[in-house]
């Protein structure tokens, strides 16, 4: 088990790209998790959804569906508390 299994918070802008919106993670962020693309459990405003943190040409990324930001209420350009822990349940 990692030692940050319990999770850590980062505040980032929720911002568009291409066809999709999303969260640039710090590099410090995905290396309290492991590294790699660590599959985590994300909490945005409240609202709790399984995901992957994937790599992206600028860096690292939370990648937050239509659905995901209207459940959770966010809109780009805005920043947000972002809260992840790694995801331990079987995929």
């Amino acid at each position: 088990m990692y030692p940050f299994a319990a999770g850590t918070r980062f505040r980032a802008e929720l911002r568009r790209s291409g066809d999709g919106s999303g969260f640039d993670v710090p590099d410090d962020v995905v290396a309290q998790l492991g590294g790699g693309r660590p599959r985590v459990v994300a909490t945005v405003n409240g609202h709790r959804f399984r995901t992957v943190i994937s790599r992206s040409p600028r860096g690292y990324w939370l990648g937050v569906s239509p659905w995901r930001r209207a459940a959770a209420r966010v809109t780009a350009s805005r920043a947000h508390d972002v809260d992840v822990e790694l995801d331990l349940r079987p995929s």
